[in-house]
């Protein structure tokens, strides 16, 4: 019993043994798209800051006016969120195309078809018209030692030159792919777009955008809060690399 199960399991381990380096290169690429510490950081800033702005929309239904300190917020922290959303725009810019977040996939283009042949004529003439062109183009017997030649049809068009090939129509071209960082921003959007909207919750966040909109305290507030708000970032989960090793 024991020998036939260990003969059935030599295959699985030598398949096994063989995708091993594979899957050990693979984890090795995914960590080198990991973003670094200071990243990580700036992600959370730019997360927190996107965070907000859909956090104002909902408390807008409450009459919590956090839309207005917002603005007040980024002037006042204008270089940190600047630096923040520029790290990480580099960064996914940067990424491989596999890294990279996903674009929505492109509506594919319908299939080409041959352009209709424009009617000639009178439905009635038409007939006529096909039956003279058949009688011409049938051969005919010539007497010996004279050439035949053919009588024109009367009321038969002129030949006219072979119609080129219908060639199909050229595919719609595929547009542009939007920038990766603004389909993170994106995506960030409708990951905090919807949540929890109660009076209590927005006066809270109304709290925070307004002491970061104090220019009496420094950038290291930001920093904390961001901190706190966004333990886990989007990007991270972007490039499949574990929260908090990057």
């Amino acid at each position: 019993m024991s020998s036939h199960l260990l003969r059935r399991a030599g295959p699985v381990a030598a398949l096994a043994l063989a995708f091993a380096p594979a899957t050990a290169e693979a984890a090795e690429a995914a960590r080198a798209n990991c973003p670094d510490a200071a990243t990580v950081q700036a992600a959370r800033v730019v997360e927190f800051q996107t965070m907000m702005m859909g956090v104002s929309v909902r408390c807008k239904h409450v009459s919590v006016p956090i839309s207005d300190h917002l603005d007040e917020m980024t002037s006042a922290r204008r270089t940190t969120l600047t630096s923040a959303n520029d790290r990480v725009a580099a960064f996914l810019r940067n990424l491989p195309a596999k890294g990279a977040p996903a674009a929505a996939p492109a509506a594919s283009a319908p299939p080409a078809t041959a352009p209709a042949k424009p009617a000639t004529g009178k439905p009635a003439a038409g007939k006529a018209l096909a039956k003279a062109t058949l009688a011409n183009a049938l051969p005919t017997k010539a007497a010996p030692g004279k050439s035949v030649t053919k009588a024109p049809v009367k009321g038969a068009p002129a030949k006219a030159a072979p119609a080129p090939p219908a060639t199909a129509k050229p595919a719609a071209k595929i547009s542009r792919r939007t920038d990766p960082f603004d389909r993170y921003l994106t995506m960030i959007g409708n990951q905090y777009g919807a949540g929890m909207t109660t009076l209590q919750r927005c006066k809270a966040f109304d709290a925070i955008v307004v002491a970061l909109s104090d220019k009496t305290n420094t950038d290291r507030l930001l920093t904390m809060v961001s901190s706190s708000l966004v333990q886990v970032t989007l990007l991270e989960a972007i490039v499949n690399c574990p929260p908090g090793k990057p």
